[in-house]
């Protein structure tokens, strides 16, 4: 039986790359992208890269609660099949904004709206002989804190750090990893770092400052298809089936920050994004 993984944020960087060594393993790929012009594009690119027929797409913003639903709704009908569900696309912002359904951009974004998805998408994952879940974190988690005053954005523009929202968005993705791995253990469900990859993630929503910065290191920094690597390896290797609930940086297990263990604040993080989810 072939393989199927839904990528989201596949039309570029890391996510690209992986879904390009990913189809070059066989699997069939499914790129989760907002924009259809651009998932088109990356489609042909990924089939021809990878020399695969095996690749398709669904329109997905994660910053609607909407459009999630209809992601996974159409997902559902037309491919039925999910064994690995990868939670790539993340975004980085300095500028105060809020999603479609009211809460603070990143940790909408990076955890409340992949949260949405993943729960959508359970029944079919639990149908796989070998599910995984891969969410893609970031070193950068080991700073955050978790601050539920801030998910709606109660801090306002004045007060808003964007590194800090980010920080604590990729804590959010750990501590997810952690929880969904002790409510549904028959999923295989990992977090991981990437390393710092020249994407385009920090040129995006930042001041030109900022962008500047980001465009002139870019060079120094690892290549989409290095940064890849750790999420084609939890993605894809046999061994990551022996453990659940970890944090891998470098393709190996990584103790995560202290506050990623602590298994009452993963519950809690759960509990209050279940509300949110299902409030609109």
């Amino acid at each position: 039986m072939i393989q199927h993984i839904l990528i989201t944020g596949g039309n570029a960087g890391i996510g690209k790359a992986t879904a390009i060594a990913l189809a070059q393993k066989g699997a069939k790929i499914i790129i989760a992208c907002r924009n259809e012009a651009k998932a088109k594009a990356a489609v042909s690119d990924i089939k021809k890269a990878a020399n695969s027929e095996l690749v398709d797409n669904v329109i997905c913003d994660l910053s609607d609660f909407n459009s999630i639903k209809s992601c996974a709704e159409n997902y559902l009908n037309k491919f039925g099949q999910l064994d690995v569900l990868v939670n790539n696309a993340g975004l980085f912002t300095d500028t105060f904004r809020l999603t479609k359904d009211g809460f603070e951009l990143q940790f909408g974004v990076n955890h409340l709206g992949h949260f949405l998805l993943t729960h959508l998408l359970l029944d079919a994952l639990q149908k796989s002989p070998a599910p995984r879940i891969v969410n893609v974190s970031s070193g950068e988690h080991y700073r955050g804190k978790i601050d539920m005053e801030s998910f709606r954005g109660e801090m306002g523009e004045k007060n808003y750090k964007g590194m800090l929202a980010y920080r604590q968005s990729k804590l959010a993705n750990v501590l997810f990893s952690k929880e969904l791995a002790r409510r549904y253990p028959n999923i295989c469900s990992h977090a991981l770092h990437p390393g710092v990859v020249g994407t385009e993630i920090a040129q995006k929503g930042t001041n030109w400052f900022l962008g500047g910065l980001w465009s002139l290191f870019r060079p120094m920094m690892l290549s989409p298809e290095k940064g890849a690597a750790t999420s084609v390896y939890v993605a894809s290797s046999p061994d990551v089936l022996k453990v659940n609930g970890k944090y891998y940086d470098k393709s190996k297990v990584k103790e995560p920050a202290p506050l990623a263990k602590d298994e009452n604040l993963a519950k809690q993080l759960w509990e209050i994004s279940e509300v949110m989810i299902n409030e609109k």
